[in-house]
């Protein structure tokens, strides 16, 4: 283990965020995209809905993974999530790379607040 990182905990956590729920994301789209007829309201909202929704809830879904499955220091975890995550949205982005990784850096973190205020509550 590098510095008492789990770097299982940071793989699971990422492929299930960014990997099953763009997969599950993708199937969404595709489906309401083939369901909605061009002509009417929602079919230009349904994608950018659903980007919207890849870009705040992945982010923080692995932020919550994360630092569930860690063992120790849960706040290293999620740092080094965000970062991979950030640096996925800056690889990923053709434009303002700067300001889509800053998605990840952020929300991240709202994943490990979701964490403790639910542990917090029990």
């Amino acid at each position: 283990m590098l510095f008492n990182i789990d770097l299982k905990a940071i793989l699971i956590a990422f492929a299930v965020s960014y990997g099953a729920v763009t997969l599950l994301l993708q199937n969404i789209t595709f489906a309401l995209l083939t369901a909605l007829l061009p002509d009417t309201a929602l079919y230009g909202f349904a994608p950018l809905f659903l980007l919207a929704l890849f870009l705040l809830f992945t982010p923080v879904l692995s932020g919550y993974v994360v630092a569930k499955l860690a063992r120790n220091r849960p706040q290293r975890h999620v740092l080094l999530s965000a970062l991979l995550g950030a640096a996925l949205y800056a690889i990923f982005s053709k434009s303002h790379s700067l300001v889509w990784a800053s998605i990840p850096l952020v929300l991240t973190w709202l994943g490990l607040a979701l964490l403790a205020w639910k542990n917090k509550r029990h």
